[in-house]
């Protein structure tokens, strides 16, 4: 039901939504989320912004760990093919 593949990518998903939330509002240089009328405007707003940078973080950090993390992988089961 829930193992250590689904966590990791679970947990993976949230370290990109951090990231992208926190990218965020460091961008809001000329304070375009400042500017909404609304509390919950400026909320959505953020949200919105942290969720596609999440993204791009994903495919990022996938394009960069993931062939690290296949060579750390397969390096581990081909050492343990041998036993």
């Amino acid at each position: 039901m829930f193992d250590l593949t689904t966590g990791l990518s679970y947990a993976f998903f949230m370290l990109c939504l951090v990231l992208g939330w926190g990218a965020a509002g460091a961008l809001d240089y000329d304070g375009i989320l400042r500017r909404s009328t609304s509390r919950w405007g400026r909320f959505l707003l953020r949200i919105g912004v942290a969720l596609v940078l999440a993204e791009g973080f994903r495919i990022f950090l996938s394009f960069v760990l993931g062939p690290v993390l296949d060579l750390v992988v397969n390096k581990s089961i081909n050492g343990f093919k041998a036993f």
